[in-house]
């Protein structure tokens, strides 16, 4: 299972929620990918730029769905992207997590997300750019709306036990 959605989004916070209530484990991409390479995401970023990230991102991506025992994946915001990954992506049962961009914006102003972008127009064109992506390869949408995590994993279990 994988969860996709623009960054500030709370696929890491959904997904770890939702493992721990279905049992599995859980994934965060970019964590998995700076354990294996060895440096944090923004050192990626500055040693080889957002293509070698992406080809990080595509080898950790496909690893974590083919683990025979299931996980939940949480996908960085990007990893929709490349169509390999969203061909991937729509064979695994994905849920698209969407928030309101005013809060995603105010979520990812830290230094530690390479793509943020410098203004929110630019964030937002990032955004909307990426919106029919995560669409293509969702099964499910659940809107977060601000709600409490709990609130909107809850919501996510409803929708796929319906299908």
């Amino acid at each position: 299972m994988a969860i996709v959605g623009y960054m500030g989004s709370g696929k890491t916070t959904v997904g770890r929620l939702l493992a721990r209530d279905t049992g599995r484990d859980f994934v965060d991409l970019d964590e998995e990918i700076s354990r294996r390479d060895g440096r944090t995401i923004p050192e990626i970023f500055a040693a080889g730029g957002e293509d070698l990230f992406r080809d990080l991102e595509h080898a950790a991506l496909l690893d974590a769905l083919a683990r025979e025992e299931g996980c939940v994946v949480s996908c960085g915001g990007g990893a929709v992207l490349r169509p390999e990954n969203r061909d991937a992506l729509r064979d695994a049962r994905t849920v698209f997590l969407r928030e309101d961009i005013d809060v995603l914006y105010a979520r990812t102003r830290g230094p530690n997300r390479p793509l943020r972008g410098d203004s929110s127009e630019g964030f937002a064109r990032r955004y909307a750019e990426r919106l029919p992506l995560y669409r293509e390869v969702a099964e499910v949408e659940v809107h977060a709306e601000g709600r409490p995590p709990n609130a909107v994993v809850e919501e996510v279990e409803r929708c796929l036990s319906r299908r």
